[in-house]
């Protein structure tokens, strides 16, 4: 185990030496997660007023090595790349280069022959045009295929999208339009390929890949050293592995050596492509609590942070995801929540104090990570392991213990 606290500069300063634990509720939490082997391993940070008050890494990294977890351990941190792009195509809506409310067939003209899905095969042409802000507020009609039975749901997984993107058999931007959509742009909150969609416009507005303009205007200025779409292999070694828990027990679903965020990576996908270690991500996260700048250097202005983290939905639209019927046919994302540009929002108070005051908000990631940013109790936290599917109960529990560990100092 290994624990680390730093100087007033946030975060990491100099180098991750052995320190103090500073929330005993986390520390408790993950360890009886690690024994009951729940999860294998975490790194945990937690931040509060600019400064670390709990920096933890737990278990293993590579279990069939018998690898310690270390502050450093980079993780794939999928659907936490949304929060990402969303903040990249903020960035060029300041600068006049979108505009969120005009049609996305602007830049990506394939967008112009998009459908929405009718029962009878007839699919029509929308009755308002894709935005940038549908995309940002998952109203566009897009969906992954995976999370619901809408028929276009069926489509996507018969199109075997989205590995198809991933290896380059399909576009976003030629091959995606020839799919009908779930529904009307607007009508309803639909999680899927939205961001990625996001993602392929920056690199067409900005004219550099997608990789590029993260490093080139979020990483290096907000001081993210070790993110990146494709492992280096000098990182290798900090590379965690991935497991999956099915009915064969625990298996490898993603190994350092063998991996698909290797070189040759194609598809650096704004949705859910990035690899993170927790401290830079903590970094991204402080940028926003701090109104968009981080050590002097600004990436957003303050009205900016402010839209992205107020409700952009009407009670049509969220929080449910329509299916064939009309009805309701995945889970709401939480009770009190709405969605704001890029963000889950916590809309009231939790009463017992362990989810988040009133206007934090956070997103997740498929291989069990969250970040949550709590700017009331100028509070961030980041959790991460590396476990198929998403364990729900591992994330909640985690922000859960958080709280109560906050409440307690």
């Amino acid at each position: 185990m290994e624990t680390d606290t730093t100087d007033p500069d946030f975060p990491v300063s100099k180098n991750l030496s052995e320190n103090l634990k500073g929330l005993g509720t986390v520390s408790s939490f993950i360890e009886k997660n690690i024994k009951n082997e729940n999860i294998m391993g975490a790194v945990a940070l937690v931040a509060r007023k600019g400064k670390i008050i709990h920096f933890e890494s737990s278990g293993l990294a590579d279990v069939e090595e018998n690898k310690p977890m270390s502050l450093g351990s980079i993780f794939r941190v999928y659907s936490m790349t949304k929060p990402v792009t969303s903040v990249a195509v903020m960035m060029l809506a300041e600068e006049g280069k979108l505009e969120l409310d005009e049609p996305i067939s602007e830049h990506l003209a394939h967008f112009n022959k998009v459908k929405v899905y009718d029962a009878g095969g007839n699919h029509s042409k929308p009755l308002t045009p894709i935005t940038a802000r549908h995309l940002l507020t998952h109203t566009s009609g897009l969906t992954y295929g995976l999370f619901g039975n809408h028929p276009v749901d069926s489509m996507y997984l018969e199109a075997n999208i989205p590995m198809n993107l991933r290896t380059r058999n399909m576009t976003l931007s030629h091959d995606l339009p020839d799919f009908p959509l779930t529904g009307e742009p607007g009508s309803a909150w639909v999680y899927g390929l939205s961001t990625d969609v996001l993602g392929h416009l920056v690199e067409v507005i900005s004219g550099k890949s997608l990789g590029t303009f993260f490093r080139e205007r979020i990483f290096e200025p907000l001081g993210m050293k070790d993110s990146s779409f494709r492992i280096k292999k000098e990182k290798e070694d900090q590379f965690t592995v991935a497991y999956e828990w099915n009915e064969d027990g625990r298996t490898i679903a993603d190994h350092p050596r063998a991996s698909i965020y290797g070189e040759k990576l194609t598809w650096e996908s704004g949705g859910a492509g990035l690899l993170c270690p927790a401290q830079d991500y903590a970094r991204f996260c402080q940028a926003l609590i701090d109104d968009g700048t981080l050590n002097g250097n600004r990436i957003l202005k303050e009205k900016t942070v402010r839209d992205m983290t107020t409700n952009q939905l009407n009670e049509a639209t969220w929080p449910f995801y329509l299916g064939t019927a009309g009805q309701a046919a995945t889970t709401p994302l939480g009770e009190n929540t709405s969605f704001g540009l890029g963000f889950r929002i916590n809309e009231k108070d939790d009463p017992e104090g362990l989810n988040g005051s009133a206007g934090s908000y956070n997103w997740l990631g498929y291989a069990t990570t969250v970040f949550q940013i709590d700017p009331q109790k100028e509070l961030i936290m980041v959790g991460l392991a590396q476990k198929f599917p998403t364990d729900h109960g591992f994330i909640e529990g985690f922000k859960r213990s958080v709280y109560q560990g906050i409440q307690e100092r």
